[in-house]
């Protein structure tokens, strides 16, 4: 029997050598093992605070979407909101699209979860190196984006997502740009309207 757990240890050894590999692994381990405890509590407390907040109704979200994001013109009159209260738009004839989600309510899991889980995740990019992740503050909100390479064929070659005002579930796609460049096409007063309405 003792063989056997050795031997089993010696595979699990061989196996996390490779980076990404590993990385896998270690975030298996934490997450059985309980060691994301200050993220689990981040975000337990989040999702406690949330569910007690009334959903935006359709008209509040149209209403807080932006007109403008950065120099580009919402391609439309207004973002079109969904049956679970995300708002879209595209600006600058679709150069960005953009999406929030109301994590208010009933809506907290589809917005805390995720971004639970791009937070414990330790994996930077494809094995082929094709898609890269990225974790990063800017201007004092924690971002995760993702950049695509063209061979890819995504529709968008940049994706940032983050919570806006501990509310606001974001997620910005840009074509022909990274995440970087993306970021940059935006201004956080663009969204202020939203932050009027969390309350």
């Amino acid at each position: 029997m003792i063989d056997k757990i050795k031997e089993h240890i010696a595979e699990v050894e061989q196996f996390t050598t490779d980076s990404k590999e590993a990385k896998i692994v270690e975030g298996l381990i934490n997450e059985v093992a309980g060691n994301n405890l200050t993220i689990d509590e981040k975000y337990a407390k989040l999702m406690g605070e949330l569910k007690t907040k009334t959903v935006l109704t359709d008209a509040q979200l149209v209403e807080a979407y932006p007109i403008k994001l950065g120099s580009l013109s919402l391609d439309s009159n207004e973002g079109s909101v969904t049956s679970d209260r995300t708002v879209r738009g595209t600006f600058g004839n679709d150069e960005i699209h953009m999406e929030i989600l109301d994590a208010a309510g009933a809506n907290v899991l589809g917005a805390i979860i995720p971004l639970k889980m791009l937070e414990i995740n330790k994996i930077m990019s494809e094995s082929n190196n094709t898609i890269r992740y990225s974790k990063k503050e800017r201007n004092g909100i924690l971002t995760f984006g993702t950049d695509y390479d063209e061979a890819v064929g995504a529709d968008y070659q940049a994706e940032i997502r983050f919570l806006y005002d501990n509310r606001f579930y974001v997620v910005l796609k840009g074509k022909k740009m990274d995440v970087d460049a993306l970021w940059d096409t935006i201004k956080l007063d663009d969204l202020k309207r939203f932050k009027e309405f969390n309350n």
